[in-house]
């Protein structure tokens, strides 16, 4: 290998003795600057050929220091993911990638430090989910014909090879592709043949030193070990290897072995085992083992689950355990989340293995209830078979399993015993209080590893499928009324009676109890109080939803307020963050009203923010925001009182908020917009307040633009909506930010086309400026012909109204001025090539026939601007049709067909007029338009017919009348100021104010008169109309003319 090649742009060469160097500086120098100097070396060589295949000749080095080779092994696990696949860029050799391959087993096997043996195995793992099975197809036949040898060798090399092993395996079960899965399986049978030999070789030695003190105990600790690694890799095998396992006569042993070990081993870790405390904790983690693999089979075979040996047995078994933890669940230590984390990224659950194992009971039951009523949905063929084996499954678990005993003795269980708050739970809370709290609501993971939430989901499973239960439930949930009971029991039954709440409402009288109970034990002065207090809270918006009249909340509005409250030493800080997470419930319940809530108001949001200031976390930050932004919503015009004091707090917030906080400044934002849809009008006094922080979240320099955009986007549209010319300064000058926006390939970009389109119609004279005109056309013209309707209508009506506002404030020379600008930045070439490509089309045939560049969609928009343009100015227009060399006349024989053609596909009548109007005001032109719309008579005419047809009222008192002619501007109660403008901008349009029929009649007679009367007309022109056409216009015109004469 040669080493003597000099990185390009690199003073240093690539060698061994400066990669030694260079990872002695980035791992044990003190002196950051020499150690970053390092590592953007070990950057610089990271495409360097031999870079990759020197780093693992350091880790096999075994005299080198340890923080050494642990580097190399490290950055050659991150070079694996970034330059092994050969699509990579700089991608790794085939040479390379060979000698590498060649050293990777022995790089764990002969590995005796765990965590150099571990990343190597990880490194190994990447490495053969990308090669196996088409480019290194001997991979895992290797590793186990390498693991038998080190099973004769040393235990030492055999914990390296079952590290690979399980390494390999893990990474090869998480494969997404077809490929890996079959690959995997079958290999499966051998894996798991030769393991289950090794695990019952290893488990006999331990268990023999345990039981009979025969043997060695060094050789034993490593047979312990040892029989762990098989064991994680054979859970695995197991579920993820086989289509239906219980077909197959291994899996069928090993699950019996499964079940005859874990009573053997659990009578290891009672009181008085002579096992000692380390064996303990290792005889633990096989149990652990064994309870993930009878929850993953559940979960991963339901329908092969039931058909294992014994397997119903085994869940009773399971539940057996369960009922007799329960008898020492108040005394418990419990399971606490560990800030530690293990390799694969989870975090680390600490606590008494009884604990543990009770737990993967639960979730065992939670997923044979799931196998019995929630079967997972697949579009994957299933034969009959499998059809009639998940029957059966189902049936199984429903009738052996799940009996009306069973049910019963579960919720006496869960709701007396598993319920209860422990000692070890309130430490747990006074610990870490916000991070004890996140964790218990329900949308936490506490489930997962801890009882009591466990408990909980399970008793809601039961009540959602058998609802049968209601009735013992109802007995036990009558207990929460006795004003006797103690703390922690009530704080149990409040807890069955929120899961039972859909169940039991009809039978139970919740006002009344609120009204009796609940509003008298939330003031209970008791140093245990605050359960009580956090558990109604919760209970109450458990049922909010279900069973609350109207004259209860104001009861209920106030006990949050009270439950709020920093100055009542209960209110701790769980139990107020609590409140503030579940008032959110309360208030987006359908049947809230803000009116009502509008004396409690004041406080709760005083209080609401003060927490907001006590506490750290960012998700409760997150959640007392959430909270503020629905009252705010729901609250509507009722909010306008408190609209001062929300908004003064907002920017401190944001302020207070560091650089990376942007899920709360996205809640500033969230609020801050739900507060002007819900004062309207009354909000534009919060201009001035708001506009800088928008500013700064639109900044496209700040760290902070791309998480904000859409909040900030949504916020920007609530300011518009709501706005009324003129507009604030500040606000004008922030359409300069939207404009980029316009190019971005995203959901933003259709809210930005509204905001521009909102600027035209709040700020046209703003617009219309030099500053902001061409740039903004630029970017509309840009998403004309975007495969996205939405986008390229509203460009196009965007542009539309550009024109309109160019003409009511500029005249024909505004109008004129926008044409220029669409002229040179290549809008109107584009639209008029778009047209000639769909004429083209039309004048070819058969095979060779081209195809129009443009969809007929696009092309009716093209058509609507350049109706725009000829309607406000014809001679604007007719200059328009010769800017790119051709004559008049040579545009319009290739523009007209396709303009008259097209009315067939607009499929909006206002679209129809708009056209209509302007291909009659070329009639004003003298020659040579003259000329040419004449001789398109006949098309004229039948348009004129089929529009004004259209248009006719055929209301008895307004018959005839055109019916797009408003006498008054639409309104409704609904309408926001933008709205407003917009229809009064729209009252004004043409297409709104001018009679089709006189507009048409007008300049058809002025043109009679022109060419030299009625008989010259007729003589010159008419004669060549079709008469049937000519005949249908003559019985409109009498007929309208009679009807509104």
């Amino acid at each position: 290998m040669n080493f003597a090649i000099e990185v390009p742009g690199e003073a240093v060469p690539l060698g061994p003795a400066e990669l030694i160097k260079a990872l002695s500086a980035a791992s044990g120098s003190g002196d950051n600057a020499q150690r970053q100097s390092a590592g953007q070396q070990l950057q610089a060589w990271e495409t360097h050929p031999d870079y990759y295949p020197s780093l693992q000749q350091i880790y096999l080095d075994k005299s080198l220091d340890k923080q050494v080779r642990f580097l190399a092994i490290i950055l050659l696990k991150n070079g694996i993911d970034r330059y092994w696949r050969r699509t990579s860029k700089h991608a790794i050799t085939p040479e390379n990638k060979q000698l590498i391959r060649a050293r990777l087993f022995q790089g764990s096997i002969d590995e005796e430090d765990k965590a150099l043996c571990l990343h190597n195995a990880l490194v190994t793992a990447k490495i053969v989910r990308i090669e196996y099975p088409d480019d290194w197809p001997d991979a895992l036949p290797m590793l186990i014909r390498q693991t038998e040898m080190a099973n004769f060798r040393s235990p030492v090399q055999l914990r390296g090879a079952l590290t690979l092993m399980l390494r390999i395996v893990k990474e090869l079960a998480t494969a997404r592709l077809r490929k890996s899965q079959t690959a995997l399986q079958a290999v499966t049978p051998e894996l798991v043949q030769f393991l289950g030999k090794l695990y019952t070789a290893k488990t006999a030695y331990w268990l023999r030193l345990w039981k009979e003190e025969i043997g060695d105990e060094t050789t034993a600790d490593y047979a312990i070990e040892n029989s762990l690694l098989a064991l994680r890799i054979l859970r695995r095998l197991v579920t993820v290897g086989y289509e239906q396992p219980h077909t197959d006569s291994l899996v069928c042993s090993f699950w019996s072995l499964s079940q005859n070990q874990f009573d053997e081993f659990l009578s290891g870790l009672t009181p008085d085992s002579r096992m000692t405390v380390p064996y303990q904790d290792l005889v633990g983690k096989h149990l652990i083992q064994f309870t993930k693999l009878h929850i993953d089979m559940s979960e991963m075979h339901p329908a092969s689950f039931p058909a294992l040996p014994n397997t119903i047995t085994l869940v009773r078994a399971y539940w057996k355990f369960i009922k007799d933890f329960s008898q020492v669940f108040a005394e418990s230590s419990g399971i606490r989340q560990s800030s530690s984390e293990s390799v694969s990224g989870n975090a680390k659950h600490e606590g008494p293995i009884g604990e543990k194992l009770a737990l993967k009971g639960l979730l065992l039951l939670r997923s044979c209830i799931a196998t019995a009523h929630r079967p997972v949905q697949t579009f994957k063929y299933r034969s009959p078979e499998v059809k009639e084996l998940e029957r059966q499954a189902v049936n199984t678990i429903k009738e052996e399993l799940l009996t009306k005993d069973m049910l019963l003795d579960m919720v006496q269980v869960i709701i007396s015993k598993l319920f209860v708050f422990r000692k070890s739970d309130l430490e747990a809370w006074e610990e870490d209080p916000e991070n004890w709290e996140s964790q218990e609501r329900t949308e936490g993971g506490a489930y997962e590893w801890a009882i009591r939430p466990c408990a909980e989901r399970l008793l809601l499973d039961l009540i959602t499928h058998y609802r049968e239960l209601g009735e013992p439930l109802l007995n036990y949930c009558q207990m929460a009324t006795n004003s006797d009971m103690d703390i922690i029991t009530k704080e149990s039954a409040y807890c069955a009676l929120g899961c039972a709440a859909a169940v039991i409402h009809q039978a139970f009288d919740f006002d009344s109890f609120v009204r009796n109970s609940l509003i008298k034990d939330v003031q209970i002065q008791d140093p245990l109080a605050k359960l009580l207090r956090r558990r109604i809270a919760i209970l109450l918006s458990q049922w909010i939803s279900i069973r609350v009249s109207q004259e209860t909340r104001p009861i209920i509005y106030e006990i949050f307020r009270h439950l709020l409250n920093p100055n009542d030493q209960h209110n701790d800080e769980v139990v107020r963050i609590t409140a503030a997470r579940q008032l959110k419930v309360i208030a987006e319940d359908f049947e809230f009203i803000g009116e009502h809530f509008y004396p409690f108001a004041s406080d709760t949001f005083n209080l609401l923010v003060g927490l907001l200031k006590q506490v750290e976390g960012d998700e409760a930050k997150y959640a007392i925001l959430e909270t503020i932004r629905v009252l705010v919503s729901r609250m509507e015009t009722h909010i306008a009182e408190f609209g001062d004091a929300i908004m003064t707090t907002l920017p401190q917030i944001w302020e207070s908020a560091g650089s990376e906080e942007y899920m709360i400044k996205q809640s500033v934002l969230a609020i801050t917009s739900a507060l002007i849809l819900s004062m309207r009008t009354a909000s534009q006094r919060y201009h001035s307040m708001i506009i800088p922080l928008l500013r700064e979240a639109m900044n496209p320099e700040s760290p902070l633009h791309l998480h904000l955009i859409e909040e900030s986007v949504e916020l920007w549209k609530s300011i518009m909506s709501q706005a009324s010319p003129p507009l604030n300064p500040d606000l004008v000058q922030m359409f300069q930010l939207a404009i980029p926006l316009l190019d971005y390939d995203s959901e933003v970009t259709l809210d930005c086309l509204e905001l521009a389109k909102d600027y035209i119609l709040l700020a046209p004279q703003d617009v219309l400026t030099d500053a902001f005109r061409r740039p903004t056309l630029t970017a509309l013209a840009k998403i004309l012909d975007h495969k996205a309707r939405e986008r390229s209508q509203l460009a196009a009506r965007s542009i539309e109204l550009i024109i309109r506002v160019a003409e009511a404030f500029g005249g024909s020379q505004g109008v004129n001025v926008v044409a220029q600008d669409l002229l040179e930045i290549g809008a109107l070439r584009t639209i008029f090539e778009g047209i000639h490509s769909s004429w083209e089309a039309d004048q070819t045939t058969g095979p060779n026939k081209k195809q129009s560049k443009i969809s007929t969609i696009t092309e009716t928009d093209y058509f609507i601007l350049l109706a725009r343009i000829a309607l406000a100015d014809p001679a604007v227009f007719a200059n328009m049709l010769t800017s790119f060399g051709n004559t008049i006349d040579q545009v319009w024989s290739w523009l007209s067909p396709r303009w008259f053609a097209n009315f067939d596909c607009m499929a909006d009548i206002e679209r129809e007029k708009l056209s209509c109007l302007a291909l009659t005001r070329l009639w004003e032109l003298p020659n040579p338009m003259q000329d040419l719309v004449l001789d398109k008579l006949q098309d004229y005419i039948s348009m004129w017919t089929s529009v004004v047809t259209s248009l006719a009222d055929d209301t008895p008192d307004t018959k005839g009348r055109d019916s797009l002619v408003w006498t008054e501007v639409p309104r409704t109660e609904y309408d926001t100021p933008r709205d407003v403008c917009e229809n009064e901008f729209a009252a004004k349009d043409p297409v709104h104010t001018v009679s089709t029929f006189e507009f048409v009649k007008a300049r058809l007679q002025d043109m009679v008169q022109r060419v030299g009367g009625e008989q010259a007309f007729e003589e010159n022109w008419a004669i060549n109309v079709d008469r049937d056409v000519l005949a249908g216009f003559q019985r409109l015109n009498q007929e309208l003319g009679n009807t509104m004469g």
